[in-house]
């Protein structure tokens, strides 16, 4: 805590020497309004294009594109779709990363938007659109500034953030093992999120876990079917999943400490044949989320503990898989401290909340447990929530990721101690 007080005390100190001296900020916002009016067509291109986990094609070429005619080295096909952008500027180190993502959902859109989505079934319904824009217009500001910046930024672009399919690894995973990170070996890497309910011009913040780890459980009992008239004459998988559901609850309610944030959902309950007769097998299907790994673990030997319980009481047997999707995202916390009173810098003080961790996920978790990273959430204000098909971002908003993007890169690279 010492450590971290005093790094944020160094950075209130020494601001100018972290690169956002007045006339950097000036020449940032300057920039950021400048390049309004394109952020406005770059983002409606895009959400009139929705594609989905590793299917962004056009997408790809379309970023690829406008990547290559800033100057920047590109890579493309990274895990498929994904890309990689590096600008040099002045030094190859340190270097810094940014991250969006690229991919829809498929959901269709109920807007009555001009620009709203031609593919039907598709939609940019979780702000990834928002999110690409914003990188985008920070390569194109750090590009007019490359004369100012002590070090090399990787722009990474990359697909199927919303959940691959089965058995396969998510975007940043596959990424992550075409090694994205390395040549050049990035340092830190920032990414972020639009979030309705935090007001337009605001971001929320917070070092250590600040969204959830994800687990999906699935659990199929059988019993033995019978007469419905003769419920003695069988086992009824449906009287003890109600029972298996009920217990679960209690690993949250009575087998946790309250002051850590966790959720267990059963989403999804599938079972019998008609209503007169007992029903042999029932499927259940649910997520865990929860802030450490520790919990995450107690709550699935908690899971085991009670269908094994269930078996000898009534008799059924049991089939249990809980699948860890995706670790939780970590803010690390002297990368965060640091970055705080930067943000404050170019947003106001007011304007950087201190939220709770959210049970929400986020794939970046996977580059947040290689190295240093920083997630946080731009607000998006009063709009419909994410993963609906009238969501929808505040167009404010594509200045506001610029200049905390490009503000946050040479502010680190500038402070940056090897």
């Amino acid at each position: 805590m010492k450590k971290s007080i005093s790094l944020v005390l160094v950075t209130w100190l020494f601001l100018p020497c972290l690169g956002l001296d007045v006339e950097t900020i000036k020449q940032i916002r300057q920039k950021a309004e400048q390049y309004y009016p394109q952020a406005l067509t770059l983002r409606r291109h895009l959400h009139q294009c929705p594609e989905l986990c590793f299917q962004e094609k056009e997408t790809s070429e379309f970023i690829a594109t406008f990547l290559e005619k800033l100057g920047l080295k590109v890579q493309t096909g990274i895990a498929g779709t994904g890309i990689k952008a590096i600008l040099r500027g002045t030094r190859k180190k340190p270097v810094f990363a940014i991250r969006a993502d690229m991919d829809a959902l498929p959901i269709t859109e109920q807007t009555d938007f001009p620009y709203a989505s031609r593919n039907p079934g598709n939609m940019h319904a979780c702000g990834h659109d928002a999110h690409m824009t914003n990188v985008l217009i920070t390569a194109k500001i750090l590009s007019d500034l490359r004369d100012r910046i002590p070090g090399t930024i990787v722009f990474i672009f990359q697909p199927c953030e919303e959940g691959p399919p089965p058995n396969q690894p998510g975007g940043a995973q596959a990424m992550i093992q075409e090694k994205v990170l390395r040549n050049p070996l990035v340092n830190a890497i920032l990414g972020l999120h639009v979030l309705p309910g935090i007001p337009v011009g605001s971001i929320g913040i917070r070092t250590g876990p600040i969204m959830a780890n994800v687990a999906s459980f699935y659990v199929n009992i059988f019993g033995k079917a019978s007469h419905g008239a003769f419920p003695h004459q069988g086992i009824d998988a449906i009287y003890v999943a109600s029972s298996a559901i009920q217990q679960f609850q209690s690993l949250i309610s009575r087998f946790r400490d309250p002051k850590e944030p966790a959720v267990l959902s059963v989403g999804k309950i599938k079972g019998g044949v008609r209503m007169n007769v007992i029903a042999e097998k029932v499927e259940l299907e649910g997520t865990v989320r929860t802030f450490s790994f520790e919990l995450q673990d107690k709550i699935a030997e908690g899971i085991e503990k009670i269908l094994k319980g269930l078996a000898v009481a009534y008799g059924i047997t049991y089939r249990f898989t809980f699948s860890k999707d995706a670790p939780f995202v970590y803010n690390d916390p002297e990368l965060t401290e640091f970055f705080i009173p930067v943000f404050e810098n170019i947003l106001g003080k007011n304007q950087v909340q201190k939220v709770k961790p959210m049970c929400i996920a986020e794939d970046f978790s996977y580059y947040s447990h290689q190295i240093p990273t920083v997630f946080f959430f731009l607000g998006t204000g009063d709009t419909s929530p994410l993963h609906t098909p009238t969501f929808s971002v505040d167009e404010k908003i594509l200045k506001i990721g610029p200049m905390l993007f490009a503000g946050a890169a040479i502010a680190y690279l500038e402070g940056f101690q090897p």
